[in-house]
């Protein structure tokens, strides 16, 4: 495989610290995950401007906005936008609403438009940019309600599969397939020599499994605290945020830990539900 190097530009924590990784191959530069606000998004487009090679392509792991916002500044429509197909979906059904949500919160910080990648990718498609194979990964609703991972040779763009050393977004409330994605996960990347997250330093497969042990002491608390309910009491979600907070001490983005303390209740219930129903079926 021909050579690159791999550039991190880092988010402010206003931008939630996500990663945007530039791939510097010898004819261009491939950038994976796009930023949240424009801010960022234009210090990202800096960044790619001072390597003096064009922009070949974008690769958005899944869909949440810091990981899509800056796609209509960074890419022109010269540039390909890549995602797994489920991705793209996800991305068109809901930028408008994350926008309606946001914008007010972050004012002139959060884009007026949005972009859906348009070279939709099955699993296991290969794309090659820059002499660069790229191989397309779908995991399906885990941290977002549609996620996805890249591999290059023994490198694995990870996208929010494993969040590494920050406070985790459960607030889409798919925990339990979030950890059912990790377990495999753990397996299929095994080989891999770095893991490159969405949020938090690279490291190694072990990440995978600090992630698997922060949403089980995570979904544990809720269980206790909701006791079946499908929402927390405020005191109920200020016990939530001290307990996770001692769990993983001094990480950022602790707000993050009571955003998605109703969504989790909420699954949680439903696993109840579900599982009372089987009982019947099976009775």
């Amino acid at each position: 495989m021909p050579e690159y190097r791999i550039h991190t530009y880092i988010a402010a924590e206003a931008g939630l610290l996500v990663n945007s990784f530039l791939v510097e191959a010898a004819d261009g530069v491939v950038l994976v995950d796009a930023n949240l606000l424009l801010s960022d998004v234009r210090a990202l487009g800096a960044r790619i401007a001072a390597l003096h090679k064009p922009l070949l392509g974008v690769f958005v792991t899944h869909a949440h906005p810091d990981h899509f916002n800056g796609l209509p500044v960074l890419a022109g429509d010269d540039v390909p936008v890549y995602a797994t197909a489920d991705v793209a979906d996800t991305i068109a059904r809901i930028a408008d609403a994350k926008r309606a949500q946001w914008q007010p919160v972050y004012g002139a910080e959060w884009p007026d438009q949005h972009r859906v990648p348009d070279r939709r990718l099955a699993d296991g498609d290969i794309i090659e940019l820059g002499g660069l194979r790229f191989t397309a990964h779908t995991v399906g609703a885990a941290e977002s309600d549609a996620d996805s991972y890249l591999t290059l040779g023994d490198a694995a763009f990870i996208g929010d599969l494993a969040f590494h050393g920050t406070h985790p977004y459960t607030a889409d409330g798919h925990t339990g397939r979030w950890l059912t994605a990790l377990d495999t996960l753990t397996g299929v990347l095994d080989g891999a020599t770095t893991l490159y997250p969405g949020h938090g330093a690279p490291g190694d497969v072990s990440m995978l499994a600090e992630q698997r042990r922060y949403l089980m002491m995570y979904r544990e608390t809720v269980r206790r605290l909701a006791a079946g309910a499908p929402v927390l009491t405020d005191v109920q979600r200020a016990e939530l945020t001290t307990v996770m907070t001692r769990f993983l001490p001094d990480a950022p983005l602790t707000w993050m830990i009571g955003l998605g303390a109703d969504a989790v209740a909420a699954e949680l219930a439903d696993e109840i539900t579900g599982d009372a129903a089987a009982e019947a079926v099976a009775a």
